[in-house]
């Protein structure tokens, strides 16, 4: 495949990160893919929000899990970043995922606070991503392997496709365990923080030889892009969009 350039929680470098502006930049600027966060409010609605409390990248305070959608609503997601955002709203993933649906991008919503989910609540998250607008382009990422076996189990009891899912090994060992486990997953990725990579590119052979997709993030230095593809590996994560219009 050729080079997957995926923008961290939208075109971030440029407009205030997980927000429908950023989304809008992301695509503007030739991106081939969103990476973008997704918790819980207290009624149980998925949004589009990296931190587990508002107050970095709003005008509120709190926990996200604490507030209903229509709390979240209020707040300013996007003057923090630059007046020219005033008025910028978090986004329910249903709106991310609406925003995107014309578009070609593959999407990666992660899930953070990922033991905040129910059942209920997964049920309702595969529901909405089988949609065919979306599935065929929809990667689920977390960094809790027991909420991407809960997703799987529960995707398989309710007969959907099977979406692909993404791991984020933390250390060498903890890749090479997560390839040994995955060797017979054609529906699963690893997106590894990229020094880990470079300093041990081994992996990235490995992962080949396993048909594996492996991806790097948050590469945001030229020279350390051009290494990764000399390696091998085809998704890159970053906050820039290297080669962007």
């Amino acid at each position: 495949m050729d080079l997957e350039i995926v923008a961290h929680r939208g075109f971030s470098a440029i407009a205030p990160e997980n927000t429908l502006a950023a989304f809008s930049a992301a695509v503007q600027h030739g991106a081939n893919a969103i990476e973008f966060d997704v918790q819980l409010s207290a009624d149980r609605v998925p949004a589009i929000i990296h931190d587990a409390t508002v107050e970095r990248t709003t005008d509120g305070v709190g926990n996200v899990n604490d507030c209903t959608l229509e709390q979240l609503k209020r707040l300013d997601a996007g003057l923090w970043f630059s007046d020219r955002f005033t008025g910028e709203r978090i986004p329910t993933l249903q709106e991310g995922l609406d925003f995107l649906k014309d578009t070609d991008l593959k999407i990666y919503p992660e899930i953070k606070e990922a033991d905040d989910w129910s059942d209920a609540d997964i049920d309702r998250l595969i529901i909405l991503l089988n949609d065919p607008r979306w599935r065929d382009r929809c990667t689920i990422a977390s960094f809790s392997d027991d909420f991407l076996s809960r997703f799987r189990d529960r995707e398989t009891m309710k007969r959907t496709q099977p979406l692909t899912l993404a791991y984020y090994p933390l250390s060498p060992s903890d890749y090479a365990d997560k390839l040994r486990q995955l060797k017979s997953d054609s529906n699963a990725m690893l997106l590894s923080e990229y020094h880990l990579l470079l300093d041990n590119p081994a992996l990235i052979e490995a992962s080949q030889d396993r048909n594996i997709d492996v991806g790097a993030w948050t590469v945001d230095n030229q020279h350390d892009l051009e290494q990764l593809t000399r390696l091998g590996v085809k998704r890159i994560v970053t906050n820039c969009l290297f080669g962007s219009n």
